[in-house]
């Protein structure tokens, strides 16, 4: 029974660590870390430009724009990232 119970476990342990190793071979485009830093800081400096105007509204649609800013830019980043195939990540495979 104590056999059993232990080889489950040993099961379960490696169809885990197979499954979160799976999820990090398949590769999503990522940008480099000085791009996103770049981007956070230019966010901050942002808001902070937009809590110097006085009017609620237009308060709000500053912000707005910065966070639409930062989201265009973190996109276009992703864009010019190279890509890899989500699938077969060795050569066996390939016509």
């Amino acid at each position: 029974m104590r056999l059993m119970r232990k080889s489950l476990v040993v099961i379960g342990a490696l169809a885990l660590a197979g499954s979160l190793a799976a999820g990090v071979a398949i590769a999503k485009p990522k940008c480099p870390k000085a791009c996103s830093q770049g981007f956070v800081a230019t966010k901050k400096a942002c808001h902070m430009s937009c809590k110097a105007l006085t009017d609620k509204v237009a308060r709000k649609a500053c912000k707005q724009a910065c966070i639409a800013d930062f989201h265009t830019a973190k996109a276009a980043c992703k864009a010019a990232q190279p890509t890899f195939p989500a699938c077969s990540p060795s050569g066996a495979f390939v016509d």
